[in-house]
Protein backbone atom coordinates (compact mmCIF):
# COMPACT_ATOMS: atom_id res chain seq x y z
CA UNK A 1 0.00 0.00 0.00
CA UNK A 2 1.54 3.37 -1.22
CA UNK A 3 1.54 6.14 1.74
CA UNK A 4 1.43 9.57 0.54
CA UNK A 5 3.94 11.71 2.44
CA UNK A 6 1.58 14.90 2.40
CA UNK A 7 -1.04 12.95 4.68
CA UNK A 8 0.90 11.87 6.95
CA UNK A 9 1.89 14.48 8.38
CA UNK A 10 -1.38 16.49 8.18
CA UNK A 11 -2.48 18.30 10.86
CA UNK A 12 -4.59 15.75 13.52
CA UNK A 13 -6.90 18.81 15.07
CA UNK A 14 -10.70 19.57 14.03
CA UNK A 15 -10.75 22.94 15.55
CA UNK A 16 -8.36 26.05 14.83
CA UNK A 17 -5.76 26.90 17.03
CA UNK A 18 -6.37 30.90 17.76
CA UNK A 19 -3.27 32.37 19.24
CA UNK A 20 -3.78 34.43 22.80
CA UNK A 21 -1.39 35.41 25.67
CA UNK A 22 -3.52 35.75 28.94
CA UNK A 23 -3.16 34.18 32.22
CA UNK A 24 -5.20 30.59 32.66
CA UNK A 25 -6.13 29.54 36.45
CA UNK A 26 -6.27 25.99 36.79
CA UNK A 27 -6.55 23.00 39.41
CA UNK A 28 -6.73 19.26 39.87
CA UNK A 29 -10.06 18.51 40.08
CA UNK A 30 -9.60 15.96 43.03
CA UNK A 31 -8.47 19.25 44.52
CA UNK A 32 -11.95 20.64 44.29
CA UNK A 33 -13.69 23.11 46.30
CA UNK A 34 -10.03 24.00 47.60
CA UNK A 35 -9.76 27.09 45.98
CA UNK A 36 -6.35 28.02 47.74
CA UNK A 37 -4.82 25.22 45.38
CA UNK A 38 -5.68 27.00 42.19
CA UNK A 39 -2.82 27.32 40.13
CA UNK A 40 -1.75 30.34 37.47
CA UNK A 41 -0.36 29.75 33.73
CA UNK A 42 0.14 31.63 31.24
CA UNK A 43 -2.34 30.60 28.12
CA UNK A 44 -0.19 30.48 24.86
CA UNK A 45 -3.48 29.26 22.15
CA UNK A 46 -6.90 27.51 22.53
CA UNK A 47 -9.37 25.98 20.27
CA UNK A 48 -13.10 24.81 20.50
CA UNK A 49 -11.12 21.37 21.23
CA UNK A 50 -8.63 22.56 23.92
CA UNK A 51 -5.92 24.81 25.25
CA UNK A 52 -2.15 24.80 25.19
CA UNK A 53 -0.38 26.58 27.75
CA UNK A 54 2.77 27.50 30.26
CA UNK A 55 2.75 25.82 33.57
CA UNK A 56 5.39 25.64 36.81
CA UNK A 57 5.03 21.62 37.27
CA UNK A 58 4.39 19.09 34.58
CA UNK A 59 1.56 16.71 34.54
CA UNK A 60 1.04 12.99 33.29
CA UNK A 61 -1.26 12.66 30.40
CA UNK A 62 -4.77 11.94 31.48
CA UNK A 63 -4.45 14.10 34.53
CA UNK A 64 -8.00 15.49 34.87
CA UNK A 65 -7.66 19.48 35.06
CA UNK A 66 -10.34 22.49 35.80
CA UNK A 67 -9.54 25.04 34.02
CA UNK A 68 -10.76 28.48 34.55
CA UNK A 69 -10.10 31.05 31.06
CA UNK A 70 -11.07 35.04 31.13
CA UNK A 71 -11.86 36.61 27.63
CA UNK A 72 -11.45 40.95 28.48
CA UNK A 73 -14.26 42.55 26.09
CA UNK A 74 -16.16 39.71 26.08
CA UNK A 75 -19.38 38.52 28.43
CA UNK A 76 -21.45 35.55 28.95
CA UNK A 77 -25.17 36.02 28.35
CA UNK A 78 -27.48 32.57 28.80
CA UNK A 79 -24.69 30.59 27.35
CA UNK A 80 -23.47 32.72 24.92
CA UNK A 81 -20.63 34.98 24.40
CA UNK A 82 -21.02 38.72 23.08
CA UNK A 83 -17.93 40.95 21.90
CA UNK A 84 -18.38 44.19 23.50
CA UNK A 85 -15.17 45.82 22.89
CA UNK A 86 -14.90 46.93 26.41
CA UNK A 87 -12.05 45.61 28.46
CA UNK A 88 -13.87 46.18 32.04
CA UNK A 89 -16.29 43.42 30.59
CA UNK A 90 -14.66 40.00 31.55
CA UNK A 91 -16.08 36.29 30.15
CA UNK A 92 -14.94 33.95 32.44
CA UNK A 93 -15.05 30.18 30.71
CA UNK A 94 -14.55 27.12 33.55
CA UNK A 95 -14.43 23.91 31.79
CA UNK A 96 -12.76 20.58 32.45
CA UNK A 97 -9.71 19.61 30.18
CA UNK A 98 -7.69 16.30 30.21
CA UNK A 99 -3.56 16.60 29.95
CA UNK A 100 -2.92 14.70 26.41
CA UNK A 101 0.38 15.47 26.25
CA UNK A 102 3.71 17.85 28.29
CA UNK A 103 6.93 19.14 27.48
CA UNK A 104 9.52 20.84 29.43
CA UNK A 105 10.31 24.54 27.58
CA UNK A 106 14.03 24.62 26.35
CA UNK A 107 14.97 26.32 29.42
CA UNK A 108 13.52 24.05 31.19
CA UNK A 109 12.15 26.01 33.71
CA UNK A 110 8.34 25.38 32.87
CA UNK A 111 6.08 22.87 31.26
CA UNK A 112 4.35 23.35 27.85
CA UNK A 113 0.87 20.92 28.61
CA UNK A 114 -1.68 20.57 25.93
CA UNK A 115 -5.29 20.15 27.54
CA UNK A 116 -8.35 18.65 25.66
CA UNK A 117 -12.03 19.83 26.79
CA UNK A 118 -14.03 17.03 28.13
CA UNK A 119 -16.55 18.92 29.49
CA UNK A 120 -17.90 23.05 30.83
CA UNK A 121 -19.12 23.65 33.80
CA UNK A 122 -22.73 25.53 33.61
CA UNK A 123 -24.01 24.52 36.98
CA UNK A 124 -23.88 27.19 39.35
CA UNK A 125 -23.32 24.72 42.71
CA UNK A 126 -19.97 23.90 40.75
CA UNK A 127 -19.12 27.35 39.73
CA UNK A 128 -18.93 28.14 43.23
CA UNK A 129 -17.02 25.20 44.39
CA UNK A 130 -14.09 26.69 42.02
Amino acid sequence: MKTNINNFFKERRSHERLPKEAVISYCLFEELPLSASRRQGKLCDFSGGGVRFLAAEPFTKGTQLVLELTFKGWRAADQNWLWTGNNTDAGILKALGAVMWCASTPDKEQFELGVRFTGCLHDQSHQEAI
